[in-house]
């Protein structure tokens, strides 16, 4: 018991746990409820220069989020990991471009085909880091340099938590910070007994070992030393020692028995009328 106990004690679960999540796009997302998962205190994320956090309501994040590449949190797949999932970023399909004009028979051969302009880019596939939302959609707002972290209790209930990059590059880590409840109420008591069960096996294997006889002898030697001592102490007159070393007596009663010495007379304290009587301590 109190190996195993020691054991237990070694390989004892810390009730602070630091849960970290590569990432690999600009844009973290954290709902409503993994914000409220029980425990959870802090959230950190880390990237190569400035970062921005902010809370919202659901419809804005989402609304924003259209046209941004996130990767979204959705809890704990364990103590060691979280459950993660990534939304590319919406791309508008591009115009089809002109069919290329047909060689004309009166065209020479110097004549030169001007170049077609690019597709214009579609909405949200550049410019990432210019569009960070308005005063509007977000309802608290923090920033760091290469790392930012804000206490979960920062934000409001029922809120949306957005982390993203400022020149729109991907994000590093991702850190959850919480408090456990370890089931380790049992590991203290068991070392304890493991204890008291050791120290009684140890002097019982002692015991067997080590003659303890002289030491015996000379006990029980002390002791009828002082018995004695005590029994030739003066003990009081009519003191209840005297009368508990006297021990109690019993008055003695001799009843008379007919016949002996050819006495043949009536029983003692027998009347005239021959029927017996009872004496003082209620004998017959």
């Amino acid at each position: 018991m109190l190996i195993a106990g020691v054991v237990a004690n070694e390989s004892r679960p810390t009730s602070e746990v630091l849960t970290t999540g590569a990432l690999e796009t600009p844009v973290i997302v954290v709902g409503p409820e993994v914000m409220a998962l029980e425990g959870l205190s802090r959230i950190t994320v880390t990237a190569d220069g400035a970062v921005e956090a902010h809370s919202a309501r659901s419809v804005d994040a989402a609304a924003w989020l259209k046209r941004h590449s996130a990767t979204y949190v959705v809890g704990y797949a364990g103590w060691d990991a979280l459950a993660t999932r990534t939304q590319s970023r919406f791309v508008a399909p591009s115009a089809t471009p002109s069919p290329s004009p047909s060689p004309s028979e009166s065209a020479s051969p110097e004549a030169t085909v001007e170049p077609t302009e690019a597709p214009a880019a579609a909405e949200g596939d550049v410019e990432l880091a210019a569009d960070n939302g308005s005063a509007d959609d977000w309802r608290a707002s923090w920033r760091g340099l290469d790392r930012v972290s804000i206490a979960v209790d920062a934000v409001a209930s029922g809120e949306t938590f957005v982390v993203f990059s400022a020149d729109g590059s991907d994000l590093k880590n991702v850190e959850f910070t919480a408090t456990r409840q370890v089931n380790d109420g049992w590991i203290n008591p068991l070392i304890w007994i493991g204890s008291a069960l050791a120290a009684l096996g140890a002097l019982a294997a002692l015991s067997g070992l080590i003659d303890t006889r002289p030491v015996q002898a000379r006990v029980e030697a002390w002791t009828r030393a002082r018995a004695r001592a005590g029994a030739d102490a003066d003990v009081p007159p009519g003191s209840r020692r005297e009368r508990r070393l006297a021990g109690s007596t019993v008055p003695p009663s001799s009843l008379g028995d007919p016949g002996v010495d050819g006495d043949d007379g009536p029983i003692q304290g027998e009347p005239a009328t021959g029927e017996p009587t009872k004496d003082e301590g209620g004998a017959l």
